[in-house]
């Protein structure tokens, strides 16, 4: 065996890490910060793992959970330097943006917001809400009352269902 593979095997056996060069490999996520992630392979920690492929936030983001199974593409051919996560087991954040078109899901929170440049699934909700809350309907004796005590225990039961669902 060449000196070369020989210092290859030792590294792989100090660090834990049996295939160095191997263009993808699964890890375990150990800290999460808002663009990148630390991960543990084999016995050696990598900081800076991106979230997404590209140097600012990308399109969709995919925030993995501590402690989940990560899948890792090593984008410098084995030098463990340009690292991005590319499938998570577990999730804390799914996060589409496009061209104005938002829609998140957040597990933390247990809430999924879906937006654009001029409205919100929120608004909408809440927009409903104030109209059933305050209608009233034309009657032979003119326009009628605001809906009666059962209508508005269920109006403020969709209300605060919404609200739990909905960021």
């Amino acid at each position: 065996m060449s000196e070369l593979h020989e210092i290859r095997d030792r590294i792989r056996n100090i660090s834990g890490i049996k295939e160095l060069g191997a263009p993808f490999f699964t890890a375990e996520v150990t800290e999460v910060s808002d663009n990148d992630c630390s991960v543990i392979y084999g016995t050696t920690t990598l900081t800076k793992v991106k979230l997404f492929s590209i140097g600012e936030a990308g399109k969709l983001l995919i925030k993995p959970k501590v402690g989940s199974k990560v899948t890792v593409a090593d984008l410098s051919q084995g030098k463990l330097r340009d690292l991005i996560i590319i499938k998570a087991d577990e999730v804390e954040l799914i996060k589409y943006d496009q061209d104005g078109l938002v829609v998140e899901i957040d597990s933390v929170a247990k809430k999924i917001n879906i937006k654009n440049d001029s409205t919100s699934l929120t608004k909408l909700m809440t927009s409903v809400y104030d109209i059933i809350s305050k209608l009233t309907v034309s009657t032979p004796n003119g326009p009628s009352g605001t809906p009666l005590p059962p209508t508005v225990t269920a109006l403020e039961k969709f209300k605060t269902d919404f609200q739990n669902l909905l960021k």
